[in-house]
């Protein structure tokens, strides 16, 4: 499949495969959408940017299209709101962003403590500024583009290794997660974030079962 964030370029500070580059920017504008509203720029690289294609991606190409019109008629300041409604709110958020949550029924539970044990394992420390615990979606969309990308010290992690923590820290949830959103009366733009990110997960599930 191509990626529909052709537009929408990271950072890869080594050759990796094509298809690889694309789930990392994928995974990486994910990490960027659920962390915070986007911003303008974000908007009109989403606009200008293709589908996916492939026999894989008709469900992620839909998802795609209805995202970047959606990305046409908004502004930042009324996608915050809704980010904020949705995912900050006063109290407790209407949605959770958080994989104990989903897993365990409450925050900070034994998901995370495990979480942050295989993290360790693998080298990835906590930004010190950051206050939400590591089992936030955003971050841990950001850990699965840092695997596939590898940096200039680490290489990429293998696909194993990928599809072990994918497997245990994302599949048992990150889909229920992404309904709750779209089923949400509040949802307007975030539910076809919610969406595309749906048909993407999918895809990596499949794939990582061959």
């Amino acid at each position: 499949m191509n990626a529909p964030v052709a537009a929408i370029k990271f950072e890869n500070p080594r050759a990796i495969e094509p298809e690889d580059q694309v789930r990392a920017d994928f995974y990486a504008l994910l990490a960027t959408v659920f962390y915070r509203a986007p911003d303008e720029a974000m908007f009109r690289a989403m606009m200008l940017s293709a589908e996916p294609e492939g026999e894989e991606s008709d469900a992620l190409a839909k998802a795609w299209t209805a995202l970047a019109a959606a990305s046409a008629v908004v502004s930042h300041d009324a996608v915050d709101e809704e980010y904020q409604t949705l995912f900050v709110g006063v109290g407790r958020p209407p949605l959770m962003l958080f994989g104990s949550f989903f897993m365990a029924g409450f925050m900070n539970e034994k998901p995370l403590a495990e979480l942050r044990g295989d993290l360790r394992a693998q080298g990835f420390a906590r930004d010190a500024a950051i206050t939400e615990p590591e089992d936030h979606l955003a971050a841990l969309c950001d850990v699965m583009r840092a695997m596939i990308l590898g940096d200039v010290v680490n290489p990429p992690a293998s696909i194993e290794q990928q599809r072990h923590f994918f497997a245990k820290h994302l599949q048992p949830w990150v889909r229920q997660c992404c309904a709750a959103i779209m089923q949400n009366e509040k949802s307007n733009y975030y539910r076809r974030v919610a969406a595309f990110a749906d048909a993407f997960f999918e895809i990596e599930i499949q794939a990582f079962a061959m």
